[in-house]
């Protein structure tokens, strides 16, 4: 019997239906198959980086300088995973957030003081996926899993110290920092080396004083206030969270200069501080995190950062309404030799 007409045009497309159909299934099961005929990929798992801060993130020094330095890393990296967490000081409570972060999935765990070290190396052994930066940390604890990161204050402290015995009146000036470690007998370092570069005797000209406590803001303002009393000091540099706060409040009440280490505060003390230290912890940690998604620390273990005026971590602004421009013309003289290496700053760093 004679199909009809439209019985056949049916047929005719369930034919065709039948014959794309196989097409495709043969083109799918083809070796980099697919729709557009490349190979189908996992799309990139995202990688999750922890911080955490052992102090307040709003302490106007340390903290602070390194929470900026993480929002700026954010900032660049929006598809990086991020974790923070404030006032985890206690090495028993920075080894149960550190566990924490991981059971989470973390990869990355960033800690910002010097007491990060041993507990990170400890649980490096644990979590063999797991990298570690430890801010501050000593690079005794530098391992195939483990990096450390300091900050070089020799070089900012040595213009500092230049500057400072410069303007002062007196030729006193006072380094009050709350503890000695790191970066803050780095800076004392940095600060003797630049006022013999000026020509004068530091043993004669600066006055130290470590408050042993990074938080007292009443004992480092008893603590500077001596200093300025008993050795007419007239610039004050100061280095250390609260205690940073407590010196250049008694630098305020005596009418004497300042200088503010870690970040950016002129409203801290408008008329007298002339020199702001401002720490880029960024550069760091796109260093870090460079380093891990290119694999080399995989293969190469861990290794040492810095933060100096050489990479840009480490920037002086002057309050220049306070500096006699001939000054001001011969302090960023100095400073450009300090980035040539053309000075002797009192330390090398490790590699």
């Amino acid at each position: 019997m004679a199909l009809s007409s439209s019985a056949k045009i049916a047929i005719a497309a369930i034919i065709i239906i039948i014959i794309i159909g196989g097409l495709a299934y043969y083109f799918m099961q083809r070796p980099g198959g697919g729709v557009t005929g490349t190979t189908t990929t996992q799309a990139p798992e995202r990688v999750k980086m922890a911080f955490i801060f052992p102090g307040s993130v709003t302490d106007t020094a340390w903290n602070e300088a390194g929470y900026r330095g993480m929002m700026a890393f954010q900032g660049k990296h929006p598809d990086v995973e991020i974790a923070w967490v404030q006032g985890v000081y206690d090495p028993a409570q920075i080894e149960s957030q550190i566990r924490s972060y991981i059971q989470q999935g973390y990869k990355l765990i960033v800690g910002l003081g010097f007491q990060f070290g041993e507990p990170m190396a400890k649980l490096a052994k644990e979590y063999d996926d797991v990298y570690f930066l430890a801010v501050a940390g000593s690079p005794d604890y530098v391992g195939p899993q483990v990096s450390v990161a300091d900050v070089r204050t020799d070089q900012s402290c040595f213009v500092a110290g230049y500057l400072a015995i410069k303007l002062s009146e007196s030729k006193s000036v006072a380094f009050v920092g709350g503890m000695a470690v790191a970066e803050l007998t780095r800076c004392e370092v940095g600060m003797r080396h630049g006022i013999r570069y000026a020509g004068y005797d530091d043993n004669e000209t600066l006055h130290v004083t470590y408050i042993g406590d990074f938080h007292d803001v009443t004992k480092s303002k008893l603590a500077t206030t001596a200093l300025i009393e008993q050795y007419n000091v007239d610039v004050v540099k100061a280095m250390g969270n609260g205690c940073q706060l407590g010196a250049i409040s008694a630098a305020k009440e005596a009418g004497v200069y300042a200088m503010m280490s870690g970040t950016y505060h002129p409203e801290v003390y408008p008329d007298g501080t002339v020199l702001f230290e401002v720490w880029h912890w960024e550069a760091v940690f796109e260093e870090f995190y460079n380093d891990y998604v290119n694999g080399v620390l995989q293969s190469q273990g861990g290794k040492i950062y810095w933060l100096s005026m050489n990479n840009g971590g480490l920037e002086l602004v002057y309050n220049k309404g306070l500096i006699p421009d001939d000054l001001f013309n011969d302090v960023k003289n100095v400073e450009q030799k300090v980035l040539n290496g053309e000075v002797e700053t009192g330390f090398t760093p490790e590699s």
